[in-house]
């Protein structure tokens, strides 16, 4: 079997096997509403996910993508409170910022050639920083700013109990998935991950690849703000404060190798709802939510660990097929 195909079967198994005990342990787990919450819970760093899930098939990293959100919300935020630009206009400057955060990350990766984790901890600080710049103020002390404009806390809303923000989950972890698979942009992203140098000698254009995966994050992270705001229908500098966690941990947890070259949306879609439900069982067991860190950490540690064995065996089976065809 191959192993992208076995990653996410184990990642199906362990979303059953965590839905089948908080549903033994709580009555409340598997009411529908609930679960049409734990979607929604899901959406945002499902969302954010596809951009990361991209970047990491590059063999990369983005760990500056709570900084971005809290970056683009703040720029809408001022824009809300001291201009009178309609709400369309501001949700566009809001996405275009997104792009400007993952186009400059992609620069100091693929162009200025410095570590992923290095590059993007730094602009995770920048970003950071900039927001609190531009934060809004009242008597010298930052404050949250309200966005209570119906044209934009419609987006925190939906249909009855299906939000917007699941559609949009859905929507984007769809075309995300087509684009992985059934692109060249997609199989350049896969050569780029397995393999540089093969890539390069291919005719790849590697630089390019790695910086539209990390403006695509930039465009994620963006949206992943807009409907926070708009559910919250506020914003503070804190938002998205150690959320860079949750696209990397859903990625990883549906069988997104951080070594790069393997793995898919659909897994990272799996691994976004199997976080999801994890923080609502917990909530819903009235646990402490430190538990909830420490399962997602050992989940994690437990996947990279099968995720580097099994490469192992795959690679040593593939040198005694070799040497099998040799002595032939």
């Amino acid at each position: 079997m191959k192993q992208q195909n076995l990653r996410r079967i184990i990642s199906l198994g362990m979303l059953l096997v965590l839905v089948a005990l908080f549903s033994a342990l709580s009555k409340y787990f598997l009411n529908p509403n609930n679960l049409l919450e734990i979607i929604r819970d899901a959406a945002v760093p499902g969302i954010i996910g596809v951009g990361v899930t991209y970047v990491i098939i590059t063999a990369g990293i983005d760990l500056s993508t709570g900084a971005e959100m809290a970056l683009v919300a703040m720029v809408m935020a001022n824009i809300y409170r001291y201009t009178l630009i309609p709400i369309p206009i501001m949700i566009l400057v809001g996405i275009l910022v997104g792009l400007l955060c993952g186009l400059f990350n992609g620069i100091i990766v693929a162009k200025l050639h410095l570590p992923e984790f290095i590059g993007t901890l730094a602009t995770m600080g920048i970003f950071r920083a900039i927001t609190y710049i531009i934060a809004i103020k009242e008597n010298g002390t930052i404050t949250s700013q309200p966005m209570k404009a119906y044209s934009y806390a419609i987006l925190g809303k939906g249909f009855g109990r299906i939000y917007f923000v699941t559609i949009a989950f859905i929507v984007i972890s769809v075309i995300g998935q087509i684009v992985l698979k059934n692109t060249r942009f997609g199989t350049n992203l896969y050569s780029v991950g397995a393999n540089p140098k093969a890539a390069e000698l291919s005719g790849i254009n590697i630089a390019r690849t790695r910086i539209i995966a990390y403006v695509i994050v930039g465009f994620c992270a963006a949206l992943g703000a807009i409907f926070t705001t708009a559910r919250l229908q506020s914003t503070t500098a804190l938002l998205g404060d150690g959320f860079e966690f949750n696209p990397i941990a859903a990625s990883v947890i549906g069988g997104v190798s951080l070594a790069g070259g393997y793995g898919d949306i659909l897994g990272t879609f799996i691994g976004a709802i199997f976080m999801a439900a994890l923080e609502n069982g917990v909530l819903k067991l009235q646990m402490n939510t430190a538990y909830q860190y420490v399962i997602k950490g050992c989940i994690i540690i437990a996947v990279v660990i099968f995720d580097a064995w099994f490469n192992s065996v795959m690679e040593k089976r593939a040198q005694e097929a070799a040497a099998g065809g040799k002595e032939e």
